[in-house]
């Protein structure tokens, strides 16, 4: 017992690999730790230009101001979040999209409300939304083309104004353009003026396909000269009614 020695097993295969992956996958997580970490604080990938792109309504100069503070922010750093408020409550911005050009340019993608209508309110004149918010203040020489909506108190109603706003919307561009003014009944229907004195009666928002379809093919032949009629009613397109 007294001349006995204890012998030491060499390691196993399996435990030597384990060991050896430990190794590495602790190996790639440090390596990824320091590049996230410099990529997020070197100055080599600070935004030094802010692009604006999508931008009708809301004034890219003004854009670019408000996002002045993102200049010299590392790249991987700027979220869409932080874009967000930097830019505010700004009722024509419906939604944003940010990326990164490399090596050091943030591209901040606007997409906007669609508008439907400009408010006519005495001398101010607003572009309006489906919902019936003011996205843009526009003057006099504004050439903007779309239907107009005299200030009434119909319009001061928001329930009202929004109602009418979002029977607008499903009218297709090819028909709206020919509007010149829109307004709501007490029943709840929209009617559009169109050239030459005529009127469109659009009714509610519901069959807006095919109230879309008959209206063109209306507006085709007074186009034409081969409809003399003065109203045009497609409330009920599946009988549309002239007189």
């Amino acid at each position: 017992m007294e001349n006995s020695k204890v012998v030491e097993l060499p390691a196993s295969p399996e435990k030597k690999r384990r060991k050896l992956l430990l190794i590495i996958a602790a190996s790639i997580v440090a390596l990824s730790v320091t590049a996230v970490l410099v990529l997020s604080f070197s100055p080599l990938l600070a935004a030094k230009k802010i692009e604006v792109t999508g931008s009708k309504l809301v004034s890219e100069k003004k854009l670019l101001e408000v996002l002045a503070p993102l200049q010299g922010v590392p790249l991987p750093r700027i979220s869409e979040s932080r874009v967000a408020e930097l830019i505010g409550d700004e009722p024509a911005v419906d939604e944003i999209v940010v990326r990164a050009k490399m090596p050091d340019t943030l591209v901040v993608e606007v997409v906007e409300a669609e508008p439907v209508a400009i408010l006519v309110d005495g001398k101010n004149s607003f572009i309006v939304s489906s919902t019936g918010e003011k996205l843009k203040k526009i003057g006099e020489k504004d050439k903007t083309k779309l239907p107009r909506v005299k200030a009434s108190d119909e319009t001061k109603d928001p329930e009202k104004f929004q109602l009418l706003t979002g029977i607008l919307s499903t009218v297709e561009p090819k028909v709206l353009k020919q509007v010149s003014t829109a307004t709501l009944t007490q029943a709840g229907f929209m009617e559009l003026a169109l050239p030459n004195k005529r009127t469109l009666i659009w009714g509610d928002g519901d069959k807006a396909a095919l109230k879309n379809e008959v209206a063109n093919i209306f507006l085709k032949q007074l186009k034409e000269n081969k409809a003399k009629a003065k109203v045009i009613d497609v409330t009920n397109p599946e009988n549309p009614v002239t007189y």
